[in-house]
């Protein structure tokens, strides 16, 4: 510590946030006992709350740093990345072996054939059997592997979804026994359908259900600023049997434009009224699963922060609302963009 911090950080305080800092982080309720600490001790708390993400920030880089040093392979038992010239997994202590690569690389192999096998409908006993005897086999041997666990529980899925369909497959094979029959059935159906809905089409139809006249009272409810009325419209039109949305594509798309453009003029609105919490809140509940929202929060979340800075609001505070805004991207997230950590280092970076 330069003699800088010293002056803003006495070394009582400064023990207390290193030791907070031994798991990686400081918590909003770990951060509040220091600050409240700082009152204590009379200290400026707005220099504390800076001290504190700076040293928040040395302790992030100082994990990102151990992370890069230490990837190398991935363990093939438990998932973890294990360094450079090593033969031996950090975490599990499981020895590293090409041959242990291999044999998972192997039991994944025979366990897809076999599932694909199941599905086909190719002797349903034994294909079953195969499925659960290489899947034993990874649980067994590789069971702590984050990916084995997310592959057997997909092949868990899949398994009994090709069990309700062999329970189905008697009847198919009577069909395929008798598809001339059938054929020769359902031609005569289709021709009676026809005739019977081509008829009912031109004597019972209201001429608001043709797809021309549809598309016209859509895009005059949009124009109107009508969104509700244009979804209703598309929703009478696609809900009969013999019509489909896809008649009506070009209403559909420009419905779909018009409630982003609507969706769009409300979020700036509420950045504008200083509602950032309100702009934010409709996007967060999506940001964890969806990648578009995750960008589409980020942007939003950006432009509130360039709001407040027009406003003249401090860095202190801006940290302070990106610290809790970021809560709904998760540490563990797909792609490593959208973990928390870098989502909170490119917003630092975007406010200086």
């Amino acid at each position: 510590m330069d003699t800088t911090e010293k002056r803003i950080v006495p070394e009582e305080l400064d023990n207390l946030i290193q030791e907070y800092l031994t798991d990686g982080i400081i918590s909003a309720k770990e951060r509040q006992v220091l600050l409240n600490k700082a009152q204590s001790l009379g200290l400026n708390l707005d220099e504390v709350d800076l001290y504190i993400d700076a040293q928040q920030q040395k302790a992030d880089q100082a994990i990102a740093s151990a992370v890069n040093k230490r990837r190398g392979k991935t363990c093939p038992f438990c998932g973890s990345s294990i360094p450079e010239l090593t033969d031996k997994c950090p975490n599990c202590g499981s020895n590293i072996t090409p041959e242990a690569s291999e044999e998972l690389a192997e039991i994944i192999e025979h366990l897809e054939s076999a599932l694909v096998n199941f599905k086909s409908g190719e002797d349903i006993d034994k294909s079953k059997a195969e499925v659960e005897r290489y899947a034993r086999q990874a649980r067994m041997y590789y069971g702590n592997n984050p990916k084995i666990q997310r592959l057997l529980e997909e092949v868990e899925v899949e398994s009994e979804e090709a069990l309700r369909a062999a329970k189905k497959r008697p009847w198919l094979n009577l069909l395929e026994e008798k598809k001339d029959w059938f054929l020769f059935i359902a031609f005569l159906a289709v021709v009676c359908i026809i005739a019977v809905v081509g008829t009912a089409t031109d004597l019972f139809t209201p001429a608001e259900q043709s797809a021309s006249k549809t598309t016209r009272l859509v895009e005059k409810a949009i124009e109107e600023g009508d969104l509700a009325q244009a979804q209703v419209l598309i929703d009478n039109y696609s809900k009969r049997w013999f019509q489909s949305s896809s008649d009506i594509q070009s209403a559909c798309d420009a419905l779909s434009e018009a409630e982003k453009k609507q969706e769009q003029e409300g979020l700036n609105k509420a950045i504008e009224a200083g509602n950032y919490d309100s702009a934010l809140e409709g996007i967060s509940r999506r940001v964890s699963y969806d990648v578009d929202d995750a960008q589409k929060y980020y942007d939003t979340l950006c432009k509130c922060l360039d709001a407040m800075k027009e406003k003249g609001v401090s860095k202190v505070k801006l940290k302070k609302f990106i610290n809790r805004k970021i809560e709904v991207y998760r540490e563990d997230a797909y792609p490593e963009e959208w973990s928390k950590a870098n989502v909170k280092k490119r917003l630092y970076e975007y406010i200086n």
